[in-house]
């Protein structure tokens, strides 16, 4: 791919068009000193000048209104889970959105002003928009069908609603909360693929693992994952929706056992459940939550209750990985050794075991088919261990006997 040359000429039109859409509904536009109390050096100034100003790192551009407004400023979270019908823009150099609304009256502007908290909400009745060459103003879409003569007023129910969800995002500063009810679904990142498909863990830390994926899908991490915090989880309501393999011992210790298996292999960092809160962190998985390869709960109850459920749990991550990752991978490409190796049965290579590793690769086949993940070879037979001792000589032949099933269609037919 050639590389686009850069054209400042180009760059300089794309700026002023930037600019003057701010104009439309009523604003404009100062240059000023980047320094503690933002002196003023032009007052309402043409886009041009701006622009000419801004070439020189002492100088910033401001936006403000020409009429009176009431402004909520507040951080990506709230801002997206308000969702308020109004225009907005946003602020690159601080990371805030600005929701303008029709001046309030009095009490209306002394109850949102109770809400302030920093880092998350503030209220202004004057508020200018500072920028830099490289950090214009973001506008809202619709920007052009609102003006500041008109803006909308903030109703009652809307400044309830303004209070709930501010108060409920300062009480959970530090922490990733639910945002909405469950749905039987969750994000399974390819990243997250990738290491389950080569670590073997029980079934019931996979089990405990889709419940805590469910949650996180549907929580704040969803909307604002720049951050690695930890997980706010309501105990008693996780432990009622899991049921685990075998009942010789009881679910907390089930759950507590699955989590350090899940903390051991580095998928949860740390966990802790005092009382009625379970508080959990997991930075490989909240960095790609947003990655949105959906899967349906109850992913593994087809796996049998045997031993060999968490090597079969394991090729099935594999596959699904395979399936799912952007090279479209026509074909397997990992060698019989390997596999076994990433399976955790290295032994049955060192011991000459190619019965055993037969029946194993029949199992795994047949279970990938199930899963839809693999179909079967034509004319296929019973794989042997003759084909075994084949494979280990002809290391790239595996995916004759393992086809992968239509891995440009991206989901797993159930």
């Amino acid at each position: 791919m050639v590389k686009k040359q850069f054209n400042p000429a180009e760059y300089r039109q794309k700026q002023e068009k930037k600019l003057n859409q701010g104009r439309k509904p009523g604003f404009s536009f100062d240059v000023v000193l980047d320094d503690e109390t933002l002196t003023n050096v032009v007052k309402n100034a043409s886009t041009a000048c701006i622009l000419d100003y801004l070439e020189g790192k002492q100088y910033l551009g401001a936006m403000y209104p020409s009429q009176p407004c009431s402004y909520i400023v507040c951080n990506t979270l709230l801002f997206k889970l308000l969702n308020l019908p109004t225009m907005w823009a946003f602020e690159p150099l601080t990371g805030m959105y600005i929701y303008y609304l029709a001046p309030t009256d009095e009490a209306t502007f002394n109850r949102l002003q109770s809400l302030e908290n920093e880092d998350i909400i503030s209220i202004y009745s004057c508020y200018g928009i500072v920028f830099n060459k490289y950090n214009l103003p973001k506008l809202c879409p619709d920007w052009g069908e609102y003006k500041l003569s008109n803006l909308p007023q903030l109703t009652p129910k809307t400044l309830d609603i303004i209070e709930e969800t501010a108060k409920k995002v300062i009480e959970n500063k530090d922490n990733f909360f639910q945002i909405n009810k469950l749905k039987p679904l969750y994000n399974i990142p390819l990243a997250l693929s990738q290491k389950l498909g080569k670590t073997v863990l029980s079934v019931n830390a996979h089990i405990l693992l889709e419940h805590l994926l469910q949650f996180m899908t549907h929580s704040s991490a969803v909307i604002d994952n720049t951050y690695s915090d930890i997980y706010l989880v309501d105990y008693p309501q996780l432990c009622k929706g899991l049921t685990f393999q075998g009942k010789h011992k009881k679910k907390d210790i089930v759950i507590k056992e699955a989590f350090e298996e899940l903390q051991r292999h580095n998928i949860i960092d740390n966990f802790n459940i005092i009382d009625d809160n379970l508080t959990f962190k997991s930075d490989l998985i909240t960095k790609h939550i947003k990655q949105r390869i959906r899967r349906n709960m109850g992913y593994y109850a087809q796996l049998p209750p045997t031993k060999q459920a968490p090597i079969i749990a394991t090729f099935i991550n594999y596959l699904y990985w395979i399936i799912n990752c952007p090279s479209n991978f026509t074909h397997l490409t990992i060698a019989l050794d390997t596999l076994l190796t990433q399976l955790g049965v290295e032994r049955l290579l060192k011991e000459h075991r190619l019965s055993e590793i037969a029946k194993l690769l029949n199992l795994l086949r047949r279970y990938g088919v199930e899963y839809g993940l693999l179909t079967m070879p034509a004319n296929a037979e019973e794989i042997t261990s003759t084909d075994v001792k084949y494979l280990l000589a002809n290391r790239t032949e595996l995916h004759k006997y393992i086809v992968i099933n239509n891995p440009k269609m991206g989901k797993e037919k159930k």
